[in-house]
């Protein structure tokens, strides 16, 4: 009975092992399938709902990107009222199939040009709406984007189009049903072979059992894939064992987690410090961007206001009744010959500018390399010959005909050879030579001037690049006129370049532009405040000191006309020489002329026993506070910003001499200091 009872209970339990296999094989087949259909349900549900968002993104992108188009091409248009070439432009969208109306509305909202396909409604006739808008309904997006340049609006831009969204959501199921039936089938086969392991925990445990008793390695664990009474005996055998690893699995996970602590501080500290690198890099790019426009709003202030000067004179000069027709007739000379070197300026400024906005287009016609060379020794001449350079043209012998914009060209030749008579000291010798060679026409200028340092050679060519500060040399400029010939050249497609050996070597300047320049001849081959009088008998001898002839002249013949006696010098040595001679009594300094500033004129006049008293005037174009303390730490009593008014030059002279009148004794030309 005892035996029976066993193979009975025996027999039992194995009927109940397989009934719990069985339950098990059917719920890890039913867990895998369910599982796998539900994710590849649920990701195939958000990709297609992701991809159909984006892919209606991408339509409202599009169409800004074509209206944005449309825009640029169509404002000049909508500008000048030019319905045709509106029109033409509105008409190139019939090459994106998916555009079914493009309508063009000016600033009023009228229909100003339009393209519509065969069988769509016509856009509005008058559109109310000005605000940028998209709307998507289904597979038609409509976008409304106004035209705006400099701030104002020029009209509205209206697009509509139509995307197939059926068929790519088609296509996407079909691939997505693909790919979920691979999935199941994948799983269907995993699930089968996952079912014999059911079987063999007893078999892992037995032989982890046997490896732990004879090696007494607690790390080893017996394989649990199910979670029925054998999973329950497999899950209870394994705890045991990790009872005796818990300790050093903790203090393993500690470690690992302290070092990958370690390596993501050290990754971020690399990466900051790389980011303050390219930090301090930005900052001292943009402390010398700074740096340079103070210094460019400087210099063209100062530029500025050097012809302002002789123009104040002279139409002071020409309101006086005390002139003459010939000093008016001088007067207004100076005033072109001041507006002119103004306009020349401004001028600069703007083909610089346009350059750097890609604005300027060449107007190529044919024309000898001599007439070019001629153009641009004529523009510069006055300056060679103020300063009596010597100037010598070597050409090729025989006649060179060039396809170029002759006014650009002959621009940019024309400030090398002006830069050159700046830059060379009285009587120098420039040298201009073109030749010939494989790799196409090269001009080259020459001079035995001032020369440059090699450090400054590399940005010689910048915006704004000076090789010295501007108060240092009178005929110093904004900076622009190299940078203007290394974009002109650049727009021939050729290059220029400098070199020299160094200070007071000189310096050469050499354009090169390419063989396509050279072509074959053609056939048959452009109201005013009243002066304040000055009492009678209070007139005494003034020295005027300004480099800028206009600005003496000028200034000379307004305060003789007050009846002061007064003494012209173009220079600081000059101005000495007059102080030594002529004892005056007021000297009015410009302060950046050539051989000698006037800050040093100034300090060498108050060394003098004759000069200590006399009132010192000083004349720039440098207006800030430091400008000031520097003159008046030099000597010199007040200090004026150019241009200056004259009439605030003789109430100083009547104070000066009013505060002389109350001395009782004076020696002559030794006035005291107000």
């Amino acid at each position: 009975m005892s035996i029976w009872n066993s193979v009975g209970g025996t027999w039992l339990a194995g009927g109940s092992l397989r009934k719990a296999q069985k339950s098990v094989r059917g719920k890890l087949m039913r867990i895998v399938v369910i599982t796998t259909a539900i994710a590849l349900l649920a990701a195939g549900a958000g990709m297609l709902t992701h991809d159909l968002n984006v892919y209606r993104d991408s339509w409202v992108a599009d169409l800004d990107t074509q209206s944005s188009i449309l825009a640029t091409s169509t404002a000049t248009a909508l500008m000048s009222g030019d319905r045709l070439v509106a029109d033409r432009n509105v008409n190139a969208v019939r090459w994106r199939a998916t555009v079914l109306v493009a309508a063009l509305y000016s600033a009023d909202g009228k229909l100003f040009a339009s393209f519509v396909r065969p069988g769509e409604a016509s856009p509005p006739l008058q559109l109310q709406a000005v605000v940028r808008s998209s709307r998507v309904d289904g597979g038609s997006v409509e976008l409304t984007a106004p035209i705006l340049q400099d701030g104002q609006r020029l009209g509205t831009i209206l697009l509509r189009a139509h995307h197939d969204i059926g068929a790519r959501a088609l296509a996407y199921l079909g691939i997505f049903a693909l790919v979920t039936l691979m999935s199941m089938l994948v799983a269907l086969l995993l699930s089968t072979a996952l079912q014999k392991v059911i079987t063999e925990p007893l078999d892992s445990m037995a032989d982890v059992a046997r490896q732990v008793t004879t090696r007494r390695d607690y790390s080893l664990r017996a394989r649990s894939t199910t979670d029925d009474e054998i999973g329950i005996v497999v899950e209870a055998f394994n705890s045991m064992l990790d009872e005796v690893q818990t300790r050093a699995r903790a203090l393993e996970e500690s470690n690992t987690a302290l070092t990958t602590e370690v390596q993501i501080r050290q990754t971020a500290e690399a990466a900051l410090a790389r980011a303050n690198a390219r930090l301090e890099t930005t900052m001292a790019a943009l402390r010398e961007a700074d740096r340079k426009k103070d210094e460019f709003l400087a210099t063209l202030a100062h530029e500025l206001r050097n012809p302002l000067a002789p123009v104040i004179h002279a139409v002071k000069l020409m309101d006086s009744p005390a002139a003459d027709e010939r000093q008016r007739q001088w007067g207004r000379e100076v005033i072109a010959r001041q507006v002119q070197r103004m306009a020349l300026l401004l001028d600069d400024l703007l083909d610089v500018s346009r350059i750097t906005r890609g604005r300027l287009e060449l107007r190529r016609d044919h024309v000898d390399l001599l007439t070019l060379v001629s153009s641009a020794v004529e523009t510069a001449r006055p300056l060679i010959d103020a300063k009596t350079h010597h100037l010598t043209v070597n050409l090729p012998p025989d006649p060179l005909e060039l396809e170029v914009d002759p006014l650009r060209l002959s621009q940019a030749l024309s400030n090398l050879l002006t830069n050159a008579a700046k830059y060379t000291d009285a009587q120098g010798r420039i040298t201009l030579t073109a030749w010939r060679d494989e790799q196409g026409l090269a001009i080259r200028v020459t001079d035995n001037g001032i020369g440059i340092e090699p450090t400054v050679i590399k940005g010689l060519f910048e915006m704004f690049s000076q090789i010295d500060s501007a108060i240092d040399r009178a005929e110093g400029g904004l900076g622009i006129g190299l940078a203007l010939v290394k974009g002109l050249v650049a727009l021939h497609g050729g290059s220029v370049q400098a070199t020299s050996a160094g200070l007071g070597q000189g310096s050469e300047f050499t354009i090169r532009l390419p063989p396509a320049v050279v072509v074959e001849p053609r056939a048959g081959s452009p109201g005013v405040p009243e002066a304040v009088p000055v009492a009678s008998g209070q007139h005494c001898r003034i020295v005027v000191a300004d480099d800028n002839r206009d600005a003496a002249d000028s200034l000379q013949v307004l305060l003789e006309l007050a009846g002061h006696s007064v003494f012209v010098a173009y220079n600081g040595q000059e101005a000495l020489d007059l102080g030594l001679r002529e004892r005056p009594h007021v000297f009015v300094l410009d302060v950046g002329m050539p051989d000698m500033t006037g800050y040093e004129v100034a300090r060498r006049i108050r060394h003098q026993a004759w000069g200590r008293n006399v009132l010192l005037l000083a004349v720039t174009g440098w207006g800030q506070d430091d400008d000031k303390e520097r003159a008046k730490a030099a000597g010199f009593d007040h200090h004026f910003t150019k241009p200056v008014d004259p009439d605030e030059v003789e109430v100083r002279v009547a104070a000066f001499l009013r505060a002389a009148a109350t001395v009782t004794s004076h020696a002559v030309g030794d006035y005291p200091r107000p």
